[in-house]
């Protein structure tokens, strides 16, 4: 699969993976801002019928509903298993998020009822960067995503100096020490924050996982989940039934979600919430 939609590539996704479609919506972008990607799924729903699974990826639950709620609904009522993936960092409106609402959560409630339930909600704390994200905050948000119901969590530590150049770029005004390194910003220090995660995260009844780019953490931290975001088991769980595990490659290293097709497109930064932190533009 390339890196933007094309519905020309959905026949050739169905025929590998028959009854187990399963569309992300979207980790290129986020529904919220790009109306766009409604249109894609819209496409491939009306060509080729509704998907096993689709999954929501948003910073802004309330701005996704806005665009798509009758799209999920009919989505729902033909059989399809709705989840979501809401990344929720406490940095809304900042510089680092400057077009992520400011009030964290806002709209999860009305998003898990239409998704069906909370446990079809996974809360994202992603990335955690050096010196910025606290633990504190990781607390709050914890309990409030629990007070909603949510026991499913993911954390994700921010890709370091000289993996993605337009990140490096961007973050060098906005982390000091970012273009010499991060002293110290290494697997140990990603290990203790996350066992201090993993401690908060239990207290508020919610398990804890880590994503792809972080996937040396659960060897080294007890408790914290190897994360699977497109996660073949709690769909499973979600729907009700099995339509077998895909086979299919992974989109980065460490990756463990099942085989996906994602109905957005790369390049779209400067429309979408313009995180700094952002690798997807």
């Amino acid at each position: 699969m390339g890196l933007i939609f094309k519905l020309d590539d959905y026949p050739g996704y169905l025929e590998r993976v028959g009854g187990a479609a399963y569309v992300d919506l979207t980790r290129r972008t986020d529904p919220a801002r790009i109306p766009e990607v409604w249109d894609n799924l819209r496409a491939v729903v009306e060509a080729y019928g509704a998907p096993w699974i689709v999954q929501v990826w948003t910073k802004d639950a309330a701005g996704t509903l806005a665009h798509g709620r009758r799209l999920l609904e009919r989505l729902a009522d033909a059989g399809t298993a709705l989840a979501a993936q809401v990344t929720v960092t406490g940095l809304g409106s900042t510089a680092w998020e400057p077009l992520v609402p400011a009030e964290p959560f806002a709209g999860v409630a009305e998003m898990a009822a239409l998704v069906g339930g909370p446990e079809h909600v996974c809360w994202r704390f992603d990335p955690v960067i050096p010196g910025v994200s606290r633990l504190d905050t990781f607390q709050r948000l914890a309990a409030r995503a629990a007070a909603l119901g949510i026991r499913r969590g993911v954390v994700n530590f921010l890709a370091p100096p000289g993996r993605y150049a337009r990140v490096d770029a961007r973050l060098a005004s906005l982390l000091p020490g970012w273009r010499e390194g991060m002293p110290g910003y290494d697997l140990d220090w990603q290990a203790q924050m996350a066992v201090k995660l993993v401690r908060a995260a239990c207290d508020a009844g919610i398990e804890l996982a880590a994503c792809a780019e972080s996937s040396g953490l659960p060897a080294l931290v007890p408790g914290l989940r190897a994360s699977a975001c497109g996660d073949h088991a709690w769909f499973v769980a979600l729907s009700g039934r099995d339509p077998g595990r895909a086979r299919g490659s992974a989109s980065r290293r460490g990756c463990g979600c099942a085989a996906y097709f994602d109905a957005g497109c790369y390049g779209r930064w400067a429309r979408c919430h313009r995180c700094a932190y952002c690798y997807a533009g």
